[in-house]
């Protein structure tokens, strides 16, 4: 998220929860607290690279509970495909329940 602009700040505040910003106080007082866990791979047969990490979960892109708070993230290879595939999801991903 430090990463992010305010721009897809917003777009990802708007992703999580539905809400185009975050009441006063932040993620603090975001209730129900933002959860982020682990989402396995959308397609049974993946393989486990030598880090222990499924190859095609850099296919899969994150998801999200919007009355939960709730993100789902595929375990990514690297920062830099995470990155990539949340602002994806963040951008294409607005005003659909596709990606829940």
């Amino acid at each position: 998220m430090g990463e992010f602009t305010p721009d897809q700040q917003r777009a990802f505040c708007q992703f999580v929860t539905g809400a185009p910003r975050l009441p006063p106080g932040g993620l603090a007082v975001l209730n129900p607290k933002l959860t982020i866990v682990r989402k396995h791979s959308s397609t049974g047969n993946s393989t486990t690279n030598g880090s222990g990490q499924s190859e095609s979960a850099d296919d899969d892109l994150p998801s999200v509970m919007t009355c939960a708070n709730y993100l789902k993230l595929p375990p990514y290879s690297s920062k830099e495909i995470m990155h990539k595939k949340l602002l994806y999801a963040i951008s294409e991903g607005q005003g659909s329940f596709d990606l829940s």
